[in-house]
């Protein structure tokens, strides 16, 4: 058919005749790119068997804060996201020091991933300050027989059907919220801030940062005004020790308490990779470097022990003061021991001259040209039981040269243990 033919034809083709045959070759077109997409999202799939990824809510990966149903569209402030379950074989790299996001490795694989993490977990990875000032608001809330409930972003404190106070933690500060009009402690000494305009603190709107021990005192103050709004007695109950373990973040994501999602595909260093895996590490643990923190993530053992040496120097009188590297025990304020962890290792300095004691059973360490310990110069590990004897041989020994008597006083219990709720 030769040209002049074919347009002939065209030519005495109807507009719509012209529109079917349009139509249908773009209905053809769009069949093959459908083709085409399923084949790449399956290869996808095939190479990246080894995590589930599936679409989840947004969140907030700054402030570890998930949108709940509770909450208004107006509180999250970042995209939708993809949730990352960690498999077995999956090892997590943090990026630093309280970092809020990582690198997940299953063979080849490597994701950028981002923490959100529950009020649990950032209980648990939080510093002992914190965990002191929680434990001793949760001790005081309990005293007005009260009961907890745990969501992901909040612990609640409720009574009969109603929540009274609500915890939270943003960043390193945590924050109790009390059922109390904030209006009418305008102009008090109490510093707050009202959150009734967010849905779930609606019911306890005065939010208190704790941040001091000054903090910890009004808190208290103010729970006593909802127990009096209330009409509920105050307990007297013994003090209980809510300060729980720390926890590096994989084992809190294996057990659901961070929750990994992707941010975009991570450059590692194959060296550093190499080294990990030589290691065979599955996470990468946060080096503590104060002592009460230290001491928190100590082996039960070396606790144990530490427990053992403070009762024994509270029992001839003295108190406890924290710095950063250290625990002093004083009186009179004189010190006469400071708890120091190095590693893996306690040690307890005494005021005791070690020359005295030279060629003795004691073995010890003479550390009178450090600065911050010539006042209590002699050094001993506590490494095992009979080491814990020793120095509480040695105590006494400083105890009779000042003079002091020892009183017969109950074993507390300071291993930093951690109390499960009921």
């Amino acid at each position: 058919m030769t040209i002049l033919a074919v347009e002939l034809i065209c030519a005495e083709w109807g507009s719509s005749i012209k529109t079917v045959l349009i139509a249908a070759a773009a209905f053809v077109l769009a069949a093959v790119l459908t083709m085409l997409v399923f084949e790449i999202v399956g290869k996808y799939r095939s190479e990246s068997i080894e995590i589930e990824v599936r679409n989840v809510p947004a969140e907030d990966f700054a402030r570890s804060k998930p949108i709940t149903a509770e909450e208004t569209p107006e509180e999250s402030e970042k995209p939708a996201g993809q949730e990352v379950e960690l498999d077995e074989a999956a090892v997590l790299v943090d990026d630093g020091v309280d970092a809020e996001s990582g690198t997940v490795i299953v063979g080849e694989t490597r994701l950028k991933v981002g923490y959100n993490r529950s009020f649990t977990a950032k209980l648990i990875q939080s510093d002992d300050t914190l965990k002191s000032r929680y434990s001793e608001l949760y001790n005081e809330l309990l005293r007005y027989d009260m009961k907890s409930r745990m969501s992901w972003s909040n612990e609640s404190l409720y009574r009969g059907r109603k929540t009274y106070a609500k915890f939270a933690i943003r960043g390193k500060t945590l924050s109790l919220y009390l059922a109390l009009k904030p209006a009418e402690f305008a102009d008090t000494k109490y510093g707050f801030k009202d959150a009734g305009n967010v849905a779930k603190y609606r019911d306890v709107p005065m939010r208190l940062k704790i941040k001091s021990a000054r903090g910890v005192r009004w808190a208290k103050e103010l729970i006593g005004f909802v127990g009096e709004k209330e009409g509920w007695t105050r307990k007297e109950l013994a003090e209980t020790n809510f300060r729980p373990e720390y926890k590096n973040t994989a084992p809190l994501v294996r057990e659901g308490y961070i929750k990994l999602y992707y941010i975009a595909d991570a450059k590692v260093d194959k060296e550093a990779l190499s080294e990990a895996a030589a290691a065979d590490l599955k996470e990468i643990d946060r080096t503590p470097r104060d002592f009460t923190t230290k001491l928190m993530r100590a082996s039960l053992d070396l606790k144990t022990r530490y427990s053992a040496v403070k009762n024994e120097l509270l029992r001839y009188g003295m108190k406890s003061r924290m710095s950063i590297a250290n625990e002093s025990m004083y009186r009179d304020r004189t010190t006469y021991a400071k708890f120091a962890i190095r590693g893996k290792t306690l040690f307890v300095h005494i005021a005791l001259d070690p020359k005295e004691f030279e060629g003795t059973k004691y073995n010890f360490r003479n550390m009178e040209s450090v600065g911050k310990y010539g006042a209590v110069p002699m050094r001993v590990k506590l490494k095992s039981d009979r080491s814990v004897r020793w120095v509480k041989e040695l105590i006494a020994t400083m105890a009779e040269k000042k003079g002091w008597t020892r009183e017969e006083l109950e074993e507390r219990d300071f291993r930093y243990v951690e109390t499960k709720k009921k």
